[in-house]
């Protein structure tokens, strides 16, 4: 039923070994993990060396022969055949229930994308909400990638099916850094209604030094190699007035405002001090902890969602 995918370079052994482990623990049983290392030879951090003790031929390891992250996962998904791709960075983990309760909505419909939230695991070791769009229902289908490309989603809780991925030829190598939301904003523009998002946490994300989004020397590496950022090339404000222009069906000053709120409103979320007064602003907390923010709608837990 899912293909895992894990793309690796100098991963945190520990980091990594917990983000397999959250697959193997599946209480759905029907996968295969495929792991695409690109680690260097001269790195102590081989897959294989670090899970060297494992015995499950559910795990394919495989060394990376382009390089970047776009190009270890189409290496990777492009490795199995199963109907959904279901991805998974090194440093993350899911719940264990996640992919039985992804294969009991697959039965209910017809998706070529779905997310949820994660846990964003902060340097604090607080627990805050990541990946979830509040208001997601009061905007148009047609607006909806709008969201996604101001604000991205927690890649390790994406479930991708695999036809619309292999005629999407996949994530574009020549980018690294925002390749991921690239390739989600094509989907959701092209299947806007067949895209869903799952209210509940159903893993978390840990944010860290040594990941590959901070790393300064694995950044200038891709560089190196003629990859580039995937920049967003006009302000947010030029970006809506274009949307407005190019839509066709008639909707309300109100709705716009809407639409330009939540945008704005989680653009802040993000920690980018650059665009973003992150200071004075706090996510919301998952153990419900009150911490000012402005976000109230609830997200269960997975467990607590299944059990209805």
């Amino acid at each position: 039923m899912f293909d895992v995918i894990i793309p690796t370079y100098n991963s945190n052994p520990e980091f990594l070994r917990v983000a397999v482990e959250s697959v193997l623990q599946q209480t759905y049983f029907n996968f295969q993990i495929y792991i695409c290392d690109g680690t260097p030879s001269d790195s102590p951090y081989q897959v294989k060396e670090t899970l060297k003790d494992y015995d499950d031929d559910r795990i394919h390891i495989l060394k990376q022969t382009g390089v970047g992250p776009s190009n270890a996962r189409n290496e990777a998904f492009q490795q199995g055949d199963n109907p959904y791709v279901a991805l998974l960075d090194a440093d993350d983990w899911w719940e264990v229930s996640k992919l039985e309760y992804i294969e009991n909505f697959l039965q209910l419909y017809q998706a070529k994308m779905i997310w949820s939230a994660m846990k964003l695991r902060h340097y604090n070791n607080a627990d805050y909400r990541t990946g979830f769009f509040e208001n997601w229902k009061i905007t148009s289908d047609e607006h909806r990638w709008f969201r996604v490309y101001w604000k991205p989603l927690a890649t390790s809780s994406i479930v991708f099916e695999r036809k619309m991925l292999e005629k999407f030829d996949g994530w574009d190598e020549k980018l690294f850094m925002g390749e991921d939301t690239e390739l989600n904003v094509r989907v959701l523009q092209a299947y806007p209604s067949k895209c869903f998002q799952i209210n509940a946490y159903m893993g978390g994300y840990r944010k860290h030094e040594g990941q590959s989004t901070v790393n300064e020397s694995h950044y200038y590496e891709n560089i190196k190699y003629g990859l580039h950022p995937n920049h967003r090339p006009e302000l947010f404000q030029t970006t809506l007035e274009k949307l407005k222009d190019s839509t066709t069906n008639s909707y309300t000053d109100s709705y716009w405002n809407q639409l330009e709120n939540a945008v704005q409103d989680y653009r802040i979320s993000s920690d980018n001090p650059k665009e973003n007064d992150w200071e004075n602003y706090v996510l919301l907390r998952v153990d419900g902890t009150p911490n000012g923010t402005k976000f109230k709608e609830h997200t269960p837990l997975l467990r607590v969602l299944m059990e209805g």
